[in-house]
């Protein structure tokens, strides 16, 4: 178990069958909390997750839901608050891959499907998710976003744009929501040694930009897994409750 503490009720973790997501729903199972994820096409890694964490939590189940669609969303949210009760937190682990390239050498099509699912599909869950959260007298709304917002890196042009419109939905639903109870952060995800291997393959072809990133983080290294899965529990959590409307880098002091 962990100190975080939760209330009664369950979380919700949009994209909880990628490696980031399934180190969330993992962190959050040993809280106690009981958990409801989604995926979008891997539902082998989904089982494999929901193995993993069944022990620690009274229950845990998985579902597939494509973000932009909007009634899917909704219907998921609402079968677990039927569910659980009540839902507590709510974490958004999603992201298109994104190939690191000047914004104007980017595919037209890449560009487009980078903006629709960042910005819709954070959309669409805060139009399903507030609502919940405002009948269960409150709650936490944590999603993922890049340290590219707070400075931009050269060629992440794809993910810090849309990143930084979800950052300011955040800080929006913040001031609007605050007086439901209802608290909206950001984590700010930095360089972390925890990488698909389509994204490893896309650094490695990126030349010397991944060694002179790192050369920009003054701590001098990449962040674990582990510091990043702390941070993001830690802001769901009833912890951090006084936190509301801010971005924090998990980034070594790359953003600083």
């Amino acid at each position: 178990m962990t100190n975080y503490r939760f209330p009664e009720g369950a979380a919700i973790v949009f994209g909880g069958s990628g490696a980031l997501g399934s180190g969330i729903v993992d962190l959050l199972s040993k809280s106690g909390t009981d958990i409801a994820f989604t995926f979008l096409n891997n539902k082998e890694s989904a089982e494999k997750t929901t193995i993993i964490v069944e022990g620690n939590c009274k229950k845990v189940y998985s579902e597939s839901v494509n973000l932009l669609n909007q009634s899917a969303v909704e219907d998921f949210s609402n079968l677990a608050k039927e569910t659980f009760g009540r839902i507590h937190s709510v974490i958004n682990a999603t992201g298109p891959f994104f190939n690191l390239a000047p914004i104007m050498d980017s595919n037209p099509d890449d560009v487009y499907k980078t903006l629709d699912t960042d910005i819709n599909g954070f959309y669409h869950i805060l139009k399903s998710i507030v609502p919940i959260l405002k009948d269960g007298g409150g709650g936490s709304i944590t999603t993922l976003t890049t340290t590219a917002v707070h400075r931009y890196t050269n060629t992440a042009g794809l993910s810090s744009i849309p990143k930084t419109v979800v950052k300011h939905l955040c800080a929006a639903v913040a001031r609007e929501e605050g007086h439901n109870g209802i608290r909206v952060n950001c984590v700010a995800v930095g360089q972390i040694d925890l990488l698909s291997e389509k994204q490893k393959e896309e650094i490695d072809s990126s030349g010397d930009v991944a060694n002179e990133f790192l050369k920009l983080i003054p701590l001098g290294r990449s962040g674990t897994p582990d510091e990043l899965f702390n941070a993001v529990v830690f802001l769901a959590s009833e912890n951090a409750g006084y936190i509301n409307g801010q971005s924090l880098p998990v980034d070594g002091g790359y953003s600083a």
